[in-house]
């Protein structure tokens, strides 16, 4: 067990390590460093840097610092050249069309991982993949380079990412089934109803809802709780504890069968059918928002343009 003088030491060390990387990023911001510049010279705190407790095995110092940019700064460099890029397929084909073509591109790219460049291999090949995600011969390199930086990362979630992602190079992106929801059943049960319809919002499809404005009073029977939703604009917003007079429809049902809804497991139609949901006014109004909601594919892919 660990003497109180050790536990001191331990916090003390963490907390050095946390100020040490604001403060340096914060340092170096102000100096004209990019984020990436910033990272690639940010070392650990010195004395500090033999001390297992504090070494980059979950997080890294180089992704605490982008943070910490971010957090002041935003997503922008202040280069005009990275305010407008080109869309990731697009400027790929680009980048490729410059370098000479694929073939060109791939036979310098194997000099440069057999001198065990294999951060500049990596990012080469995902301009490659992304201007042809048929070419094997570039996903294969792909996936070789990001397999040697996973064997040289001291970072486990680093050397996951490295690794799922020379598996989506060579059998394509796998998860779970298309069309879930984004969220599971037991996390939508615990979270309060004016959070369930915030994370509604964000599977509305907006340009399919195009004009529509629909507003519906929600009566939960079980949970006694109300809110109003309202669609304008493509955009869901939900005001709690209070009926509006102007909505096209009030719906009564428990919070447990919207949430089966919500999730997917069941039409709104079939509820209201089985009398699990009762409507006052316009039910057409309540099915057609429910139509607006998108499902998400869990499997997306990452290291090539969606299809």
């Amino acid at each position: 067990m660990w003497g109180n003088e050790r536990v001191r030491v331990y916090l003390a060390n963490h907390r050095d390590l946390y100020k040490y990387v604001h403060d340096q990023t914060v340092r170096m911001m102000n100096q004209g460093m990019g984020p990436t510049e910033i990272a690639e010279d940010l070392t650990m705190p010195p004395g500090l840097e033999n001390d297992w407790s504090v070494r980059g095995y979950y997080g890294s110092i180089s992704q605490d610092s982008k943070a910490v940019y971010q957090r002041y700064v935003g997503w922008y460099d202040g280069n005009p050249a990275t305010l407008n890029r080109l869309p990731r397929v697009e400027e790929a084909r680009k980048y490729l069309e410059y370098m000479g073509g694929p073939a060109a591109v791939i036979a310098r790219a194997r000099d440069d991982f057999k001198a065990g460049h294999y951060r500049w291999v990596a990012e080469v090949m995902d301009q490659l993949v992304f201007a042809d995600p048929s070419n094997q011969e570039a996903r294969s390199l792909a996936g070789d380079a990001f397999e040697q930086l996973a064997y040289l990362s001291e970072s486990a979630p680093w050397r996951n990412a490295y690794l799922l992602r020379a598996q989506e190079l060579r059998r394509g992106a796998r998860g779970r089934a298309p069309s879930v929801p984004g969220i599971d059943a037991a996390m939508l049960h615990a979270i309060p109803i004016a959070l369930v319809f915030d994370y509604l919002g964000t599977r509305i499809n907006g340009p399919r809802a195009g004009t529509a404005n629909i507003v519906i009073n929600w009566r939960f029977t079980d949970t006694h709780e109300s809110l109003t939703s309202t669609l304008e604009h493509g955009a869901l917003t939900a005001v709690t504890g209070k009926d509006a007079a102007n909505a096209d429809a009030t719906v009564n049902m428990t919070r447990a069968v919207f949430e089966r809804i919500a999730m997917g497991q069941r039409p709104v139609t079939d509820a209201i059918q089985r009398g699990d949901a009762t409507v006052t006014g316009n039910a057409t109004r309540v099915t057609q928002l429910f139509g607006l909601f998108d499902g998400f594919d869990a499997a997306f892919p990452i290291v090539e343009p969606l299809k």
